[in-house]
């Protein structure tokens, strides 16, 4: 069973992911996870707080679930592994019926201009998943699987992690995969 720290936790990043931020109350995070808020004050000091905890835990909980078995998986190749990055968000927005979007991209549209403790871990989220890319990009180039025409890995992977997140974005507002399906149609004729 959770504790209070958990449950709290755990409320707070699926209302952000539905609500937003700023749209989530704490009175709403307090109802979901049944904790009073004398607990919740025990053990942050400010929503700002958990905002910075819930997208820690986030980032972890996507490390493990979608870059780690996609762009960390050695047993794919370097081409494979950024295939499988978009496979696995196309996974994820189907799942949720294209309602959610991304979480990271949901809460950087809202809050980056809003509180810069909590656009820092953002940009840290994207930043780790440029490196990632590269890192697969740089591998490809080094086996021969790719040529970059002249780009760097770095200057390749950003608009690869750009093309994902903007499909995300169009898929949510659109409630449709096709951007993100047509992505990685591109980015597979692209990526040669």
């Amino acid at each position: 069973m959770a504790n209070n720290k958990d449950r709290v936790l755990n409320a707070a990043m699926e209302l952000f992911h539905d609500y937003g931020f700023q749209g989530t109350g704490l009175e709403d995070i307090l109802s979901t996870s049944g904790v009073c808020k004398s607990n919740f004050y025990y053990h942050f000091k400010s929503k700002e707080e958990l905002g910075v905890k819930v997208i820690e835990r986030k980032l972890q909980e996507m490390r493990d679930t979608v870059m780690d078995p996609s762009l960390g998986n050695v047993q794919l190749s370097p081409k494979q592994r950024v295939l499988a990055l978009f496979e696995r968000m196309l996974a994820f927005i189907e799942e949720q019926e294209c309602r959610k979007g991304c979480f990271f991209g949901n809460l950087a549209l809202e809050l980056s201009d809003r509180s810069e403790e909590l656009r820092k871990p953002l940009s840290s989220f994207f930043t780790e998943m440029e490196a990632r890319v590269a890192s697969c990009l740089q591998e490809g180039c080094r086996q021969g699987e790719f040529v970059l025409d002249g780009l760097n890995p770095e200057e390749a992977a950003l608009p690869i992690v750009s093309m994902l997140q903007g499909s995300l974005l169009l898929a949510k507002a659109h409630k449709d995969s096709k951007a993100l399906r047509s992505s990685m149609k591109m980015l597979m004729t692209c990526m040669v």
